[in-house]
């Protein structure tokens, strides 16, 4: 009982806390809330003490002082300001303008279809084809008839999509489309055939290329993705002689796979495939239906990695393939954020978008007044369909169309939509639903950071960060770089912070051989009589072979060269060092320089990012001054107890 009080006690006074300000500046408030969001986005601790939230405080406080100093600049007004927080604005919405219910249904379908691959026919009649352009109903009338004599036994199927289909493959394949996966198909043909039980004849379903029967000759597990290296000798249609060539060129290759010869280096000096022979014959990974089905059956036969084919023949040539690897279909969780990107890439999406437009046609109450669209068609129905309304002739229709809620939308806004994308055929009672979709989605979009409070309080993270980094730059970052007078000074006054240590002018002789480092050192010698230069050296000693030698020079302080850490600092040339690889390295230290300060081009960086610190502690210290602020630690501390 103690246990459960002292649980209500802490939740109560957690729940007392929550909507009470953490902080306050000038005339801004901080909800706890507001603080909360940001601290554990970027706090994943599992504990935290007092003082880890003071020192978090302060950041917090600084951050604040900026964004609100941005402020009294009227830096928040800036166009340029505007404009990016407006593509912000728009990237951060999307996911919030979707019915996401809907998105999760077709995710989870895309990903069921994954799990088998189908083997289809079709017959396509085309709304339009090269003769003539045939109306829909005329379609609809021949394939029926089509569908009938398949269905009463006058004609196979097969024979039907040579004598009748669109699709000009089909006189080769007899409609056979082979092997497909989800998303392999338009989702329209793709949902039929997934709908159609194997030997079934479906339709006709509508896609954007026409009308198709479609007949199921299979469904099988799908086979995943394999990833195979070829040998391949082409063959030319036709060409006796060079097709018996390739053919016993493959079967010769057998014979030395068989020996025990790398495929890969066979696949290097003989292949014909010269993308693929430069790799030792490897190709990308590729699932169902990406090969020639001959080529994609050989390859999935394979059941072990390194395990290769007998030769056989494509339409290309002759091949032998290798597994490298093979790949079932991955957990819905793996696969996840590619089938959505699959999905956002296609048709699919537009019936997702159409799924949001109904959700948003019930949430909100849509008034027409019909009489007022009438009007619009009278002036311009026949342009629009032309597709050539100027909208000149409707100026005085400047009354209210429709309303969304208590949102009035005026008959010139429509006018100006039909003139922005009318073409030929267009009609304007179709245009009129798109144009109220459009006015919907712009008012959702205008409701979302009432509706969803963390999407109001990413669009502000967003905004403050860009105010942040707005006043930052002028004031820290591009001043550090571009105050050239305001960085001398602060160099000047930190110098003595900046000093080499004692160092060696030198340059490391790394020698592929004893030889070569003979005539390196007598080369040496003629530089420090001032007779030749390091470019000279490595000149000659490199006319044959770019790998005799190899120079690094520069000035050295201890731990910045191994080979330097291990000779002795003196001016003069060290004896030959044998390294590790064999080769023989020459030390040539040519002065030593005593400890000094550095230069301010030889440590700009670096001070540039001290003077950035210091000008960014100035302005705080400033800031803490110009504006009141104040922190209900007691509000902070609860966060503990959470």
């Amino acid at each position: 009982m103690k246990k459960i009080i002292l649980l209500l006690l802490i939740s109560f006074s957690i729940k007392s806390f929550a909507n009470e300000n953490v902080l306050t500046i000038g005339d801004e408030n901080v909800s706890l809330k507001e603080f909360e969001n940001i601290f554990f986005k970027n706090n994943d601790l599992e504990s935290f003490t007092k003082e880890y939230l003071d020192e978090y405080m302060e950041l917090f406080i600084n951050f604040k002082l900026k964004v609100k100093e941005a402020e009294s600049l009227g830096m928040d007004t800036l166009s340029t300001f505007v404009n990016e927080l407006e593509g912000y604005r728009k990237q951060l919405s999307k996911p919030y303008l979707k019915d996401k219910e809907f998105e999760e249904s077709l995710l989870n379908e895309a990903y069921e279809r994954t799990k088998y691959d189908l083997n289809v026919s079709h017959i396509l009649i085309a709304f339009e084809n090269s003769s003539t352009k045939r109306t829909e109903k005329e379609a609809f009338d021949k394939i029926n008839n089509i569908r009938d004599k398949i269905l009463s036994g006058n004609i196979t199927f097969e024979r039907a999509a040579v004598m009748h289909s669109d699709d000009r493959s089909s006189k080769i394949n007899q409609g056979n489309l082979g092997y497909f996966t989800s998303f392999m198909m338009v989702y329209p043909f793709e949902s039929a055939a997934y709908n159609c039980k194997v030997g079934q004849i479906c339709g006709p379903v509508r896609t954007k290329y026409g009308l198709h029967l479609i007949k199921l000759n299979d469904k099988r597990n799908a086979i995943g993705e394999v990833q195979v290296s070829h040998i391949m000798f082409k063959t030319q249609q036709g060409n006796k002689e060079i097709n018996e060539t390739a053919k016993t060129k493959i079967f010769d290759i057998y014979e030395k796979l068989n020996e025990g010869q790398e495929f890969e280096d066979l696949a290097e000096r003989f292949s014909e495939d010269k993308s693929s022979a430069v790799k030792g014959g490897k190709l990308p990974p590729f699932g169902v239906g990406k090969m020639v089905p001959v080529f994609e059956d050989a390859s999935f036969d394979l059941k072990k990695i390194n395990d290769y084919s007998q030769p056989f023949e494509s339409d290309f040539g002759w091949h032998i393939v290798k597994l490298i690897s093979k790949k079932p279909i991955l957990p819905f969780d793996e696969l996840k954020t590619e089938l959505k990107r699959k999905i956002e890439r296609d048709s699919r999406a537009n019936l997702s978008q159409e799924s949001l437009f109904k959700k948003l046609r019930k949430d909100y109450n849509i008034v027409r007044i019909s009489k007022r669209i009438k009007q619009i068609k009278g002036y311009g129905e026949k342009s629009v369909f032309e597709g050539n309304w100027d909208g000149k002739n409707a100026k005085g229709l400047i009354f209210t169309l429709f309303m969304i809620d208590d949102l009035k939308i005026n008959q010139q806004d429509f006018v100006k939509y039909l003139v922005d994308n009318q073409e030929k055929g267009s009609i304007i009672d179709e245009l009129y639903e798109d144009f109220i979709n459009l006015k919907l989605l712009e008012v959702e979009e205008s409701n979302l950071s009432e509706k969803y409070p963390e999407y109001k309080a990413l669009l502000k993270e967003y905004r403050d960060g860009i105010l942040l980094f707005d006043l930052t730059n002028k004031l820290v970052w591009g001043k550090a770089v571009e105050d050239t007078i305001g960085l001398n000074n602060f160099y000047e006054s930190k110098k003595n912070d900046y000093l080499w240590d004692e160092r060696v002018e030198a340059s490391i002789y790394t020698c592929s051989n004893l030889e070569i480092a003979k005539q390196v050192r007598k080369a040496i010698y003629r530089k420090q009589r001032n007779q030749i230069e390091n470019s000279d050296i490595i000149k000659k000693i490199n006319k044959n072979n770019s790998l005799n030698l190899k120079i690094e020079t520069g000035k050295f302080e201890k731990g910045e060269n191994k080979i330097l850490d291990n000779v002795k600092w003196k001016k003069g040339i060290s004896n030959d060092i044998k390294s590790e690889k064999n080769q023989i390295i020459i030390v040539h230290i040519e002065s030593v320089l005593p400890s000094s300060t550095k230069t301010l081009s030889e440590v700009k960086g670096k001070v540039i990012s001290e003077y950035q610190n210091e000008l960014d502690k100035n302005w705080i210290k400033d800031l803490r001054k110009k504006y009141k602020f104040s922190v209900n630690y007691d509000v902070l501390y609860s966060i503990i107890n959470k």
